[in-house]
């Protein structure tokens, strides 16, 4: 997957429009020599040596003699060197921190995880932060530029003032600036939230089906939402999403780790019902990708409280639908690992309806993914990157 993505009309200059023509062309497998270039952009061969020059100086395009079937010089190869420039990513794991150093291919270069005690602080969460940055940026290859740090977090975000406000795996922490722990040490930093990186990911993996309205809904140990048309998450000034914070009269004074009462999450999130869940299977995970495994083969869906968690949250689903009116669900989580509450659940969401004339949308579930979550939080950082390595004049 290339995460690096720039629009070519954005370069004012002709020269820098072609390296970015050619360099996109050859970065996509499209063109692998200066024939093939010429060829498909309709450059002359000295604009097309003189581009391919350019962008081999900077480190972008790497050449190679290629094998000649006959008499002759060998033909150059042209390929991309995708170790160019990286990107840290940063982002939560169950109850870890984990730190990934991401290339222009989507390949992992290094990975870090830490693991951290749920009765963590401000001061030692933002030293496992800072840590990870300073591992990732020893491990960056000899030659490749740093792109900065993309900070991918689940909970309540302030995105213009860099903090994060709250996260129910870590009730202790409030308003981490994480902007401020990381600008001096791997900067720049740009912070998302990881709903929105995944989302942007899958999207431009699969475009057809992400065309049109798309809701994302994470059900697992927070409740969370994402929000995207044609691939592109809705990115307000503030916070959003946050329907696991709705708050609903039938959870009454239910104590919430945001600070009120009554929310969604108190009643169907991962956190609220797994000391019920634990009472009839003891050894249950908290890790989701693990518990999702184990939760595939129970008998979920005669339990009162997931019969009562699904009823929620089919209705607060419901109600999203009728503000974003989305084409498509799409709905993660442990949860939907299992067959049985899956289906439950698919029924009580059609038996909540639409309004009459607008038709249900799809719904599919799909398993979280931890490499669409660093690849969509990382590609922001590596597009402006490489679109200031392609605007560079030598």
């Amino acid at each position: 997957m290339i995460l690096a993505s720039f629009d070519d009309n954005g370069f004012a200059a002709a020269h820098d429009r072609d390296c970015a023509r050619v360099y996109r062309l050859v970065l996509g497998g499209l063109a692998h020599s200066r024939a093939d270039i010429g060829r498909q952009l309709g450059l002359r061969s000295t604009t097309t040596s003189r581009v391919v020059a350019d962008l081999v100086s900077r480190r972008l395009l790497l050449e190679t003699m290629g094998e000649t079937a006959g008499r002759g010089r060998p033909a150059a190869v042209l390929f991309a060197n995708t170790r160019r420039v990286g990107a840290s990513v940063i982002h939560v794991s169950s109850q870890s921190l984990s730190g990934a150093l991401v290339d222009l291919s989507g390949h992992l270069v290094a990975e870090h995880a830490v693991t951290i005690d749920g009765e963590a602080d401000n001061d030692a969460i933002a030293a496992v932060m800072a840590d990870l940055a300073r591992q990732l940026l020893a491990a960056m290859p000899q030659g490749m530029s740093h792109a900065g740090t993309a900070v991918s977090l689940s909970g309540l975000l302030d995105l213009p003032r860099g903090q994060w406000l709250l996260a129910s795996r870590w009730p202790r922490m409030r308003a981490l600036d994480v902007a401020s722990v990381l600008a001096p040490i791997a900067g720049p930093v740009e912070i998302c939230r990881n709903l929105d990186a995944e989302l942007r990911a899958r999207a431009v993996r699969e475009p057809d089906q992400f065309a049109g309205g798309t809701l994302l809904l994470h059900w697992g140990w927070g409740i969370g939402l994402s929000y995207a048309v044609d691939g592109r998450p809705f990115a307000p000034a503030g916070s959003f999403g946050e329907i696991g914070h709705w708050r609903l009269s039938a959870l009454a004074d239910r104590r919430c780790g945001c600070g009120n009462t009554g929310c969604l999450e108190t009643g169907a999130a991962l956190w609220s019902l797994l000391p019920a869940l634990r009472t009839h299977w003891p050894d249950l995970a908290e890790d989701e990708a693990r518990l999702a495994r184990q939760l595939a083969s129970l008998d979920l869906a005669d339990l009162p409280e997931i019969e009562h968690a699904a009823r929620l949250l089919a209705r607060a689903l419901a109600n999203a639908c009728r503000v974003f009116f989305p084409t498509r669900i799409a709905v993660s989580g442990p949860f939907t690992a299992n067959a049985g509450l899956w289906e439950r659940f698919c029924a009580l969401l059609r038996a909540e309806g639409m309004m009459d004339g607008i038709a249900m949308p799809r719904l599919a579930s799909v398993r979280a993914s931890r490499l669409h979550e660093i690849h969509g939080a990382a590609a922001p950082l590596l597009g402006r990157a490489t679109e200031a390595l392609l605007r560079q004049q030598e």
